[in-house]
């Protein structure tokens, strides 16, 4: 076990003495071991530490230390150790328990054992915040002339009556391009990147001299890196007991001023052509600035000292209010708001309204930034009117509207009446197809929908589909909409029910119309009765229309088998009329233009008596009382 340093009696009675004598002393006393483990604290403790003395016990002098001195403090103690040295002195920061720092220079004994090993420290700190605090003070005052000078937003210089340069500051040296102070010193203005200009410096530090101080002089400046820049300078003469010994020289980079200010002229001409209306106005919404869109949107040539609430509708005073604490308060707000045009009119305006506030934050007005959609907002309820209009028509019609996705999926719908799916709306939305419809269906569908991304063009097709134990006819169109697939669908069902009555009456009329003809041709026979002569027996009621079809039928028959003569027998025909024996005669005329004689055959007392009656006569056509004497007579002449 090592052996304590304070063995001998005598050095503990000693040492019981000295801690007597310095427990009432305003110095901290400390002991630790080898390890740095404090093993004994005066009363002292209490005050630095914020620990009683038998609190510090078993703690270590790095706990107590200020985390930033902590490596400094081993990095000493080793080289005390190294060096062999039995006293020693070290400043650094203890911290209080409750976060208090104190400066403390300590003079430190080391006890070493037999090997030559260190075994305890008696730490006896004296307490050097003042003094400390006061050596921080100079120097920080110190420290702050130079950073004063340094960091003046000012080149400054001096030089002696040679022009020979004295001295500079940060700023001077960084533009000549030099490291330290002492390489400026002793140069003159020609063995610097100025050196082009430097004649016209050296006259400017004589002038100077000899007359006087010469301030706001705007020029040129190279800098050691090359660029140029625009400076305004000043300089004094340097003087001593009333003698000139040199000049002091300012100068300050205004070409980031200068660049500014052409900045705001451009920004300038931007607000003053701006098509939106661009104001300023104070804190009390007094108008002091707006540019000619503002004043060309209400009507006016200026708005200059005009109040801004008299130019907004009475309506919208509260919302202005509103608007404005709002800005004054977040820095900015927006909002749309009612301005009165001057013949009346209320016009619209998107309104920005940032806050404007000088570098100390005190309000200095605000910026009045208006885009008018007076017109957009009429585009837009012409718009709306027109979606309704379209909408209401899309409600008349008759249709099915389905959304789908590309890859099928039901994403909207429109029906007059659900009653008109095939399923509720809650089974197939938000669901595929192919999980909804017949196969067929689906194949159906989406081939057109292939081809409808693929081509762009409008797909057409019909399907039929089982709806409430009913097969119903649809006719599909399909259109692109967006990025989605439109799916009109209008049931057909009775137009083709419709459709296919119509073919049946269609059909059924040209089966009556067929077998009119048949009876036609049966009502009216030529027969050919030898070369040259043909015979037509009628029988039954002839009316207009079958008069015709006589006529008709005896001219190509005489035509078609060359005949000179043809027999009209009416043998079978009961009642004639004006109108029918009109048709007779106009038969006959018609065949002997074609070179044939017209014989009528049959004719019964009954109809001779109304041939009589209503004063028809046959002198250009020959009459037989029969057929057979028809026949004989026409056989006669060939």
């Amino acid at each position: 076990m090592q052996s304590s340093p304070f063995d001998d009696d005598t050095d503990r009675a000693q040492l019981q003495r000295l801690r007597t004598a310095i427990n009432g002393a305003a110095l901290l006393v400390t002991e630790a071991d080898g390890q740095g483990i404090i093993t004994y604290a005066n009363p002292a403790a209490q005050r630095y530490f914020g620990y009683t003395p038998e609190e510090c016990v078993g703690k270590t002098v790095l706990e107590l230390t200020h985390p930033d001195d902590r490596e400094q403090l081993q990095q000493n103690v080793i080289e005390w150790v190294q060096l062999g040295l039995h006293t020693a002195t070290s400043e650094n920061r203890i911290i209080h328990r409750n976060g208090d720092v104190f400066y403390f220079l300590w003079s430190v004994t080391i006890h070493y054992n037999e090997q030559g090993l260190p075994v305890g420290f008696t730490s006896i700190g004296h307490d050097i915040s003042q003094q400390e605090r006061l050596r921080k003070e100079l120097f920080e005052s110190r420290e702050m002339l130079y950073t004063v000078i340094d960091h003046l937003p000012l080149g400054v210089f001096w030089k002696d009556t040679e022009s020979r340069f004295l001295g500079c500051n940060r700023r001077a040296l960084d533009d000549a391009g030099l490291a330290s102070f002492a390489e400026i010193v002793g140069k003159t203005d020609f063995e610097l990147p100025w050196r082009d200009r430097a004649e016209r410096y050296q006259y400017s530090d004589r002038l100077v001299m000899a007359t006087g101080p010469k301030v706001n002089v705007e020029e040129t400046f190279t800098r050691s890196d090359g660029s140029v820049i625009r400076i305004r300078t000043a300089k004094v003469p340097l003087r001593r007991d009333g003698e000139v010994i040199g000049v002091l020289g300012f100068y300050e980079d205004i070409t980031a001023l200068r660049q500014q200010e052409e900045g705001l002229r451009t920004f300038r001409l931007l607000v003053e052509n701006a098509p939106d209306g661009i104001g300023m106005v104070d804190p009390t919404l007094q108008i002091t600035y707006a540019n000619p869109a503002f004043a060309k949107m209400l009507g006016y040539e200026s708005l200059d000292a005009l109040a801004w609430p008299d130019l907004i509708h009475s309506a919208d005073h509260d919302q202005l209010a509103a608007i404005v604490q709002q800005a004054s308060q977040t820095g900015n707000a927006q909002t749309t708001i009612r301005y009165l045009h001057r013949d009346g009119s209320v016009v619209t305006a998107q309104l920005a309204l940032p806050a404007l506030r000088d570098r100390d934050g005190s309000l200095l007005g605000y910026a009045v930034i208006n885009h008018d959609i007076t017109e957009q907002l009429r585009f837009e309820a012409q718009l709306r009117a027109g979606e309704q209009r379209l909408r209401a028509l899309i409600q008349a019609l008759p249709d099915m509207f389905f959304l789908l996705s590309r890859d099928g999926v039901f994403l909207d719908f429109k029906a007059d009446s659900n009653d008109d799916l095939a399923l509720p709306p809650e089974v197939f939305l938000n669901r595929r197809m192919d999980e909804m419809l017949p196969p067929e269906l689906v194949a159906l569908t989406r081939r057109h929908i292939d081809a409808l991304l693929a081509t762009g063009q409008g797909q057409r097709y019909e399907y039929q589909m089982q709806v409430r134990d009913e097969l119903r006819d649809y006719e599909a169109r399909m259109t692109l909409s967006n990025d989605n697939v439109l799916v009109i669908v209008r049931d057909i069902t009775e137009q083709r029910r419709v459709e296919r009555e119509r073919q049946t009456l269609v059909m059924q009329e040209q089966i009556i119309q067929a077998q009119q003809a048949i009876v036609r041709e049966l009502s009216t026979p030529l027969i050919p009765i030898a070369d040259g002569v043909v015979a037509m027996p009628l029988i039954g009621a002839i009316d207009s229309a079958r008069a015709q079809q006589i006529m008709e039928t005896l001219l190509d028959g005489v035509n078609r088998y060359r005949a000179s003569v043809a027999i009209l027998d009416i043998t079978g025909v009961k009642v004639i009329d004006t109108q029918i024996a009109g048709a007779l005669i106009r038969s006959a005329q018609a065949a002997r233009l074609l070179g044939a004689q017209v014989m009528l055959t049959g004719i019964n007392p009954e109809i001779a008596q109304t041939l009589i009656h209503i004063g028809i006569e046959f002198h250009e056509v020959v009459t037989r009382a029969t057929l057979q004497e028809g026949i004989a007579y026409a056989l006669s002449r060939l």
